[in-house]
C-alpha cells in the first residue's frame, strides 16, 4: 500500500473508475459519497466507503475522520462529487443554483478543509472540473459551467498556498463520459451521439480513461506538476 487516498463522489461511474484505478495502484483509496449513492450497497462495495455529504461540515469531518486511520495521513484526496442541473435563461430555478454551488465549490473547500491537516507533505489533492467550465456550446449549462471554471481558479490559488509544504494540487476536467445521463445532461449536451459530435476522436469517454490521469496526477510520476487543468474532452475545447 502506498497510503490512503480519499475519493468523494466515489460511489459514482467516474468515482468508482477512480478507486479501482488507485487500488490497482496499490493505494487505499476510501470513497466517500450520500448514503445510498452505490446501487448494490455499501456493503458490496470493493473498497472502504464513508458516508459524506460535502452540503454539511458535520457529515464532511465526521466521514474524513472514519476514512483516515488513527495516527495516518493522507497521500491523496481527489474532490470528484459534483452535480449538474440545467440553467435555461427564464427558468433558473434558486435550489438549483445554491446546490450546484454548494457541492461543487463550497462542498469542495469543505473537504479541503476537513483534510487539510492530514495531508502528509509532498501529498496531491485532484480536482474533478468540466470540459463545460472552458467552452460554451452546452445550452443551458451556464451555471453548472460556472461552477467547473470556478474550480479551475480554486486549484490555482490552492496550489500556491499549499506548494510550501509541497503538497501538489491539479485539476482534471473531463468530457462527457460513457455513464447514465441524468435528465438535466441529456437536456444540455443532446445525448451521447450529440456529445461525440463536439470530440475531434468522434466519441465520448471512458470513466477509466479519466481515471489514468487522475491516478497520475495522484502518483509521483507527476511530482513536478501543479496548478494546472488537463482536458480529458477527445479534443472539445481546443476544435
Amino acid at each position: 500500500m502506498t497510503g490512503t487516498v480519499i475519493v468523494t463522489g466515489g460511489g459514482g461511474v467516474i468515482g468508482r473508475a477512480i478507486c479501482a484505478r488507485l487500488e490497482e495502484s496499490g493505494y487505499r483509496p476510501v470513497a466517500a459519497d450520500l448514503e445510498g449513492s452505490i446501487p448494490e450497497g455499501a456493503a458490496a462495495f470493493p473498497h472502504p466507503f464513508v458516508a459524506m455529504d460535502v452540503t454539511s461540515v458535520a457529515s464532511v469531518q465526521a466521514a474524513v475522520a472514519e476514512a483516515v486511520p488513527a495516527g495516518e495521513s493522507l497521500v491523496g484526496l481527489v474532490n470528484c462529487a459534483g452535480i449538474l442541473r440545467d440553467s435555461f435563461v427564464g427558468e433558473l430555478d434558486e435550489q438549483k443554483l445554491d446546490l450546484m454551488f454548494q457541492v461543487n465549490i463550497a462542498g469542495m473547500a469543505r473537504v479541503v478543509e476537513a483534510t487539510a491537516g492530514l495531508l502528509g507533505d509532498g501529498a496531491s489533492i485532484v480536482n474533478i472540473g468540466s470540459l463545460t467550465g472552458h467552452f460554451g456550446r452546452f445550452t443551458g449549462a451556464s451555471v453548472y459551467g460556472a461552477t467547473k471554471a470556478g474550480i479551475a481558479a480554486y486549484t490555482r490559488y490552492l496550489a500556491s498556498e499549499l506548494a510550501p509544504r509541497g503538497i501538489r494540487v491539479n485539476n482534471v476536467a473531463p468530457g462527457v463520459i460513457r455513464a447514465p445521463m441524468s435528465p438535466s445532461m441529456a437536456r444540455v449536451s443532446g445525448g451521447e451521439e450529440a456529445s461525440a459530435g463536439h470530440a475531434m476522436l468522434r466519441r465520448i469517454g471512458e470513466p477509466h480513461e479519466v481515471a489514468e490521469v487522475v491516478e497520475f496526477f495522484i502518483s509521483p510520476r507527476s511530482s513536478f506538476v501543479t496548478a494546472q487543468t488537463l482536458l480529458v474532452d477527445g479534443g472539445v475545447v481546443a476544435w
